[in-house]
């Protein structure tokens, strides 16, 4: 990000380009993670949901500007929600350890917050920066991919066995044709399979689906509302034809 010698323009350019970038990947889709130098101060002053009570300093004008860039975006400030000693939040010290300020943030979108589990620097890493290593600890949930498996074809069983001699002769003759093709292994088993379900298909095919009927018909309906009636009769006929329904809605189900 633009330091405080450039002009407000320029940093809005920066802040533009990233929002085009985030209009690419989805507002609320994709869990981006925003993370750098952004040469503001956001300050300990928390606002609204997006930044916490632990930050360092008093806000600036540039802070309010990442605030503000936040806000247009449904970001959050992820470090200034973590409660650290302030040798764990400084992310800059200027030459001589004269001043120390927080300037570098990782920002996430409000609705993966939870996903944070921790953000701090590490002032002891060695990276040949005036700047803290600034790290965070995410909990990720891959989601669960479902593959396609093909169903293999039911074929009639019943045909097969029916038409044996005519599918035997048709897939000898079919074998005998690509007898002499040259190839390795793999593309003469392959040549072998096609003839063999080309044949199948042929002469045999596949079974048809049966659509499945429904579990309760209309008729069981209608029985079971007659045996509702018929259940508070009190006497022989009653509980005749009370017993006679109940067994014929057994036998269906």
């Amino acid at each position: 990000m633009p330091t405080s010698e450039y002009e407000d323009d320029e940093v809005e350019k920066v802040y533009d380009t990233i929002e085009e970038i985030l209009q690419e990947d989805g507002r609320g889709d994709t869990n981006s993670i925003i993370l750098g130098d952004w040469n503001s101060i956001v300050g300990d002053e928390p606002y609204q949901n997006i930044v916490g009570s632990h930050g360092l300093g008093r806000r600036n004008h540039r802070g309010q500007m990442l605030i503000d860039f936040c806000e247009r975006n449904g970001l959050i400030v992820t470090n200034t929600w973590f409660k650290k000693p302030k040798r764990r939040i400084y992310t800059w010290k200027a030459p001589g350890d004269w001043k120390r300020h927080q300037l570098d943030y990782i920002l996430v979108k409000h609705r993966f917050r939870n996903s944070v589990k921790d953000v701090k620097t590490l002032p002891g890493a060695d990276i040949d920066s005036d700047h803290n290593l600034l790290v965070a600890k995410f909990r990720t949930r891959l989601k669960k991919i479902i593959g396609f498996r093909k169903r293999r074809p039911r074929w009639d069983l019943e045909k097969l066995y029916a038409q044996r001699q005519s599918v035997q002769e048709t897939l000898e003759e079919k074998l005998g044709a690509i007898e002499g093709e040259s190839g390795n292994a793999e593309v003469q088993w392959n040549n072998i399979k096609e003839c063999m379900l080309d044949t199948i298909s042929e002469l045999v095919g596949k079974v048809e689906k049966i659509a499945r009927k429904p579990w309760v018909t209309q008729e069981m309906m209608n029985k079971m509302e007659e045996r509702r009636k018929w259940k508070n009769v009190n006497n022989e006929e009653g509980r005749r034809k009370y017993r006679r329904l109940r067994n014929e809605l057994k036998r269906a189900t």
